[in-house]
C-alpha cells in the first residue's frame, strides 16, 4: 500500500519537476526566496525588495512599538487580522479585528514592546501578476504569520494578516 502511495505520489510530481527546468532550483538561502507566478525568481525581483521592506515595517515596528513604521507597513483603513489564540480554557479561538489602525495604536502604544532584537524570518514570498503577494513569516517562537500584500500607488502594503501562535 506505501509502495502504491509513494508511486502515485512520484507519478504526480515529476512531471511539474520536469515541466520546472534547472532554474526552478531552490536557492541557496531558501528563507529568502520570491516565487513568482510559480517558478523561483532571483532576490534581486522587481519587487522583492519593497515587500521585505513593507514585512520588515510590520515586524520591527511591533517589535520598536513604532506607529510610523506599522503605518508604513499596513494599508491601516482596509485592512484586517484574522487569528488562532487561546481561550483562558486553553482551548483554540478563532479571533478577528477588523480595524488594523486600532491594532497599530495599541501595538505602538506598547511602554514594554518587545525590542528590535527579537528573531523573525521571511520563509516564503509568492507574487501574482506583480501587484499582489502573499508572505510567509516566522517569528521565532512566538507566532506564524500570512500576510497578503497589493501593490498600491506604487507601494507594497498589508491588507491582511493571517496569524497562529506556536
Amino acid at each position: 500500500m506505501l509502495k502504491s502511495v509513494f508511486s502515485l505520489i512520484l507519478y504526480c510530481l515529476l512531471p511539474v519537476a520536469a515541466l520546472a527546468g534547472p532554474e526552478a532550483a531552490e536557492p541557496e538561502d531558501a528563507h529568502d526566496r520570491v516565487v513568482t507566478h510559480g517558478e523561483f525568481a532571483t532576490k534581486d525581483s522587481v519587487h522583492h525588495a519593497a515587500i521585505k521592506a513593507a514585512v520588515y515595517d510590520y515586524f520591527h515596528g511591533q517589535g520598536e512599538a513604532s506607529a510610523e513604521r506599522l503605518n508604513r507597513a499596513f494599508a491601516a483603513d482596509h485592512a484586517s487580522m484574522v487569528g488562532v489564540t487561546t481561550n483562558e480554557a486553553g482551548e483554540a479561538v478563532l479571533r478577528s479585528w477588523k480595524d488594523m489602525g486600532e491594532i497599530i495604536t495599541a501595538w505602538s502604544s506598547n511602554d514594554n514592546p518587545p525590542g528590535a532584537t527579537r528573531d523573525g524570518e521571511i520563509l516564503s514570498v509568492s507574487v501574482v501578476d506583480d501587484r499582489l503577494a502573499v508572505v510567509l513569516f516566522r517569528s521565532t517562537d512566538r507566532f506564524y504569520d500570512a500576510l497578503t500584500l497589493t501593490l498600491i500607488d506604487g507601494e507594497w502594503k498589508i491588507i491582511a494578516k493571517g496569524f497562529v501562535l506556536q
